[in-house]
């Protein structure tokens, strides 16, 4: 078996309980409206937050490991997610479905929001609704995640 390919699954798989830790913590945040529920509000953004940045991880890992390169350029992060979707031949499977990257793309503008609006008030409403589509999308996730590492595990025999 390939040393690299098996490093790549278990970068892989770290990355993956990351995101299983963050949905956990996320599914257990009450964020009923109210001011004194700021910090529930800004534990969820964290949390949305790291968790976007766990798949990211993986996907960086993918593009960097299979197709010897990340995107480049301004929207980057964008094309890295459009990247994952397609089936490239030869080469690998979409790693998510269009389902996945629709949920990850919202994921993805919240965290260049968290990221650059230091005095602004998160929303509960908007948190509220990004918990609940991670959340319900988290199996999915796991199950396209764990195609790639069936994907990853033959591919290393097969080496």
């Amino acid at each position: 078996m390939s040393p690299s390919l098996q490093r790549l699954r278990a970068e892989i798989r770290f990355d993956r309980d990351a995101f299983v830790q963050r949905v956990t913590e996320l599914a257990a945040i009450d964020l009923l409206m109210g001011p004194d529920r700021a910090p529930q509000r800004a534990q969820a953004a964290v949390a949305l937050h790291h968790a976007y940045g766990s798949l990211e991880s993986i996907m960086v890992r993918v593009a960097r490991y299979l197709e010897g390169d990340v995107p480049e350029g301004r929207d980057w992060h964008q094309a890295l997610v459009h990247a994952m979707s397609l089936d490239i031949e030869g080469v690998r499977p979409a790693l998510f479905s269009s389902g996945t990257v629709i949920v990850l793309r919202r994921l993805l503008g919240f965290r260049h929001f968290f990221r650059h609006a230091y005095a602004v008030e998160l929303d509960a409403e908007q948190l509220a609704v990004l918990r609940q589509e991670l959340v319900s999308t988290a199996p999915s996730i796991l199950a396209e995640l764990d195609d790639l590492d069936r994907y990853l595990s033959q591919a290393a025999e097969n080496d």
